[in-house]
């Protein structure tokens, strides 16, 4: 982990999260810590790697369960200094580790078609419910139609599949 700058709010963070405190105090002393035991962290923290590696490795077992995020998760409220602590420990500045714009990959529902051009299962899928509709009396749909397409679609072979 390359020697970072830490601003005073990820310190006063590391001050009030006891959890963090107390399994420092014991990765770097053996006990439990003492009063000015942060500040102490914080003076040594630049020049010596030992205490970086303690610091860093707490803060990532203790806040994170060993599984720091890439980015603040969406619809989560953390403290700034938490926030810089995160940043840290994957590389990226507190903006970048923020503001995530990362495109969310999920399956299309009929396949990976682009949206001009209907896949062969959403093809035969809208013609199954324009008959549906088509046998609509008065805007209601015989629910013996809804039935049948039903029966229809699950006895349809999936593509690339023989039969079920």
């Amino acid at each position: 982990m390359p020697t970072r700058v830490v601003p005073g709010y990820a310190w006063d963070w590391v001050q009030r999260s006891r959890p963090v405190v107390e399994r420092l105090a014991d990765v770097l002393t053996g006990r439990p810590p003492r009063p000015g035991f942060v500040q102490a962290v914080r003076r040594s923290f630049s020049d010596d790697p030992l205490v970086q590696d303690a610091v860093f490795g707490v803060v990532a077992d203790v806040a994170f369960g060993g599984r720091v995020p890439t980015s603040r998760p969406a619809g989560t409220s953390w403290d700034r200094g938490l926030v810089w602590w995160a940043a840290a420990l994957v590389g990226r500045s507190p903006t970048d580790f923020e503001h995530n714009e990362a495109a969310v990959d999920q399956p299309t529902l009929f396949g990976d078609d682009d949206a001009h051009t209907l896949s062969r299962e959403r093809r035969a899928l809208v013609l199954a419910l324009r008959q549906v509709l088509g046998a609509s009396d008065g805007g209601q749909i015989p629910a013996d139609a809804v039935r049948q397409l039903i029966a229809d679609l699950e006895h349809q072979p999936a593509p690339g599949r023989i039969g079920r």
